[in-house]
């Protein structure tokens, strides 16, 4: 439901947060023990994960995801 006042936009991006607040959240120890990645994934986020944080299954193949389209420098 749009708040009166409030764009469409926003109101997605409201929905989107707090959808995303309700996933299940792993932290890095629990997807390098998965199945759901392979050897070489699991090496990438062994770097990009931070030890202590928790992280949705979509969040983790964002951060990948970014990672191998960042430009080489």
């Amino acid at each position: 439901m749009i708040k009166k006042g409030t764009s469409k936009a926003a109101a997605m991006k409201e929905e989107t947060t707090v959808a995303q607040e309700s996933l299940p959240a792993f932290t890095k120890q629990q997807f390098l023990e998965s199945k759901l990645f392979t050897a070489q994934q699991k090496d990438l986020l062994n770097a990009l994960l931070q030890d202590e944080e928790t992280y949705t299954t979509d969040q983790v193949k964002q951060q990948i995801e970014q990672y191998l389209k960042k430009a080489v420098e």
